[in-house]
């Protein structure tokens, strides 16, 4: 079996980050995947694996960001533009999700409730290694993990609600599978990574600061096949992995900006 894709590899850092629900209960963390075993040297241990939840908003939000400062009128997250008594919900510059008579880019890209998005982002579940080596039969990404327990309320020095919270720290990746998008499209997004800020909640306290160190575009063939090995047939995984380089990243403006100035001009006008 043979697949070809194209994909944007992103590897970023934070100092903090807590991508978990917005919820006070007190199960509230991160999400976990499980206990995944692994050896240091004859040693075998094992540790929990979690989800990095909400990398597919950051990069959403970010897109939206770049619309708004480009002055692109593009689809928000909310499929209502207002409440009964005509009080406006989106802000200026947006309009409902899936409003638009012509698919605006954020909705080619990412769709909406109805329709499905053209892209696929995914990361590998990080853990918490402390051993300097270690093997591992599974991809993973190495960060440090902490938790702790908070306080929201409480009454004569008791807690009467109280919750968990998990964040991590360090090095990590993800990737966005862009293979059903055309260059203009592709374009787009990979200017949409300058605009990540933060993952999760937290950021006025000071959590969930990204900062995006290198991306790049990536043609894969991935080629899968059944080795015979005693009595059962082992599956086989091979990617053959080619850099693509895109010419004049900001020629998407020609087709998807009917503005006369340029989006860093605006920006600098909004500082």
């Amino acid at each position: 079996m043979e697949k070809n894709k194209k994909r944007i590899v992103v590897r970023a850092f934070t100092p903090i980050a807590k991508p978990l629900n917005h919820s006070v209960q007190k199960t509230s963390t991160m999400l976990l995947l499980g206990y995944l075993p692994y050896k240091n040297g004859e040693k075998e241990h094992s540790t929990k694996a979690y989800f990095i939840k909400g990398v597919r908003g950051m990069l959403r939000h970010a897109a939206m960001s770049m619309a708004r400062v480009c002055r692109i009128e593009v689809c928000h997250t909310s499929e209502k533009d207002q409440l009964k008594d005509g009080t406006m919900v989106i802000p200026v510059g947006f309009h409902a999700l899936g409003a638009c008579e012509t698919p605006c880019i954020i909705r080619r890209i990412f769709g909406t409730f109805r329709e499905e998005s053209r892209i696929i982002v995914k990361s590998d579940p990080i853990v918490s290694i402390k051993h300097n080596s270690f093997e591992v039969g599974v991809p993973v990404q190495n960060v440090h993990i902490s938790s702790e327990y908070r306080i929201a309320k409480a009454f004569d020095g008791t807690p009467i609600q109280d919750f968990r919270q998990a964040y991590f720290a360090g090095y990590f990746n993800f990737q966005i599978d862009v293979t059903q998008l055309d260059d203009d499209e592709i374009k787009f997004l990979l200017e949409t990574l300058l605009y990540i800020e933060t993952l999760g909640s937290g950021k006025n306290s000071g959590y969930g600061h990204i900062k995006v160190l290198d991306v790049e575009l990536q043609e894969v063939t991935i080629r899968k096949k059944l080795v015979a090995n005693g009595e059962k047939y082992e599956v086989q995984d091979e990617e053959d992995v080619t850099p693509i380089i895109l010419n004049n990243i900001e020629d998407w403006r020609k087709k998807y900006l009917y503005i006369k100035t340029e989006c860093e001009a605006d920006k600098k006008n909004e500082i």
